[in-house]
């Protein structure tokens, strides 16, 4: 009897192969008659599936004593997951700095470059810095252009997907470039862009906090501010891709959405790095304390870090600098948490490292302006949040295109 097309054998290689590499992937090394008891496939199929993986270079067999168990009679023979056999490089593109992290099919970090990019003064400038921080990343990995499947990048602003060009992004003047294409001339794969909020999401669904949460909402707060919202397994993009500009947030009557020079939202001058700076000058020189003498010690040395590690420490000025930050934050938060009343709100980037202190605050701030508060935290993944999110946008691009996909059962009639 002929075989349908839906049904024919290359569809059962598909399912078989996909079967076995998803017992080997982020496991050791198995032996055949392992991969037969996990998969459910005959022995002899066994064979053959891995036969046809290893001759397309995706598994690869183990020698003898190579995995580092001891076993008694002859060695079975092993095969593993050549997690070497392709590599995905995920960038984080910001106003001071740009991260290039490099990965291979399993999602292990192979290399890690920052670059510091704060005296661009254009999207070349800024281009070519990226470009840089990718190649001296590559080279610290020993892997060549080449042997690189996916490649995704995180920015600031509005993205037009389908193309990979940055449409608007007021934190980053200047920066509206076609940026996909730009990357495909130098890596000569499929390139993807995203906004680096989306991405700090999906790096918390993935490799945080949010794994078994189903309405997420990611806040990176740092310089600049900005939400990334994921519904179930979906990031939530709006219309027109925008999103979660929370910064841009008008809390003040007579105040409109409009960046100002710097390219920050209103939103993001009540509650961002400045202001927090300012917050604390301000409490300094009202109390006194660790923050009046961090000031008249070293003007220049009072950042957003210094005023939380104040308020850790109970010095007066700073608890009350949180407490103002925290109420500011509050106001615009509220709106979000009632309009999407997720299940978990984390705050990423650099004010992430504020602790506990800034945590209890902002809850104390936010629960009388909403119905049900929601779980806060504050992310764990620190400043490579965005580019872990990019390796895990890399990663699924890769994994369509190299890796034999699974067949839901609906779909084998």
């Amino acid at each position: 009897m002929a075989s349908s097309a839906r049904g024919g054998p290359p569809l059962l290689r598909q399912i078989n192969s996909a079967h076995v590499l998803a017992a080997l992937r982020g496991t050791g090394p198995l032996s055949l008659s392992d991969l037969a008891a996990r998969t459910g496939l005959s022995r002899p199929t066994i064979g053959q599936v891995v036969e046809q993986l290893r001759a397309s270079g995706l598994l690869a067999y183990v020698e003898p004593g190579q995995d580092g168990l001891v076993r008694s009679g002859r060695p079975a023979r092993l095969v593993r997951f050549r997690s070497e056999a392709a590599y995905v490089v995920g960038i984080d593109v910001g106003r001071h700095k740009i991260h290039v992290t490099v990965a291979d099919l399993a999602g292990q970090v192979v290399a890690r470059r920052p670059r510091p990019v704060s005296a661009a003064n254009s999207s070349q400038d800024l281009l070519a810095a990226l470009r840089l921080a990718a190649k001296e990343a590559l080279a610290e990995a020993r892997i060549a252009r080449t042997d690189v499947a996916s490649v995704a990048v995180g920015t600031p602003g509005l993205v037009d997907l389908p193309s990979g060009a940055v449409t608007l992004a007021p934190g980053l003047p200047g920066w509206k470039i076609e940026l996909a294409r730009e990357l495909r001339r130098s890596f000569h794969c499929p390139v993807q862009v995203e906004n680096d909020c989306n991405l700090g999401a999906l790096a918390e669904r993935r490799r945080g906090l949010a794994r078994d949460a189903h309405t997420v909402v990611f806040i990176h707060w740092g310089m600049r501010v900005g939400a990334g919202v994921l519904i179930g397994d979906n990031l939530h993009r709006g219309a027109a891709n925008a999103a979660g500009e929370i910064g841009f947030l008008s809390l003040d009557s007579g105040t409109t959405a409009a960046p100002d020079d710097l390219g920050r939202g209103p939103f993001e001058r009540m509650v961002g790095a400045e202001a927090i700076i300012a917050a604390g000058r301000a409490a300094a020189g009202r109390h006194g304390g660790l923050l009046a003498d961090l000031l008249a010690a070293a003007p220049d040395r009072l950042d957003a870090e210094a005023v939380f590690a104040a308020a850790a420490k109970g010095d007066t000025a700073g608890a009350e600098a949180v407490r103002t930050i925290a109420a500011r934050f509050a106001r615009g938060l509220a709106p979000v948490l009632l309009v999407l009343d997720p299940d978990l709100v984390i705050i990423g980037a650099g004010v992430s490292r504020a602790g506990s202190v800034l945590l209890a605050a902002i809850q104390d701030s936010v629960t009388p302006l909403t119905l049900v508060p929601p779980r806060l935290e504050l992310s764990r993944l620190g400043d490579e949040a965005v580019t872990l999110g990019a390796v895990e946008l890399a990663l699924a691009d890769a994994e369509r295109r190299l890796l034999p996909a699974p067949v839901l059962p609906a779909e084998v009639q």
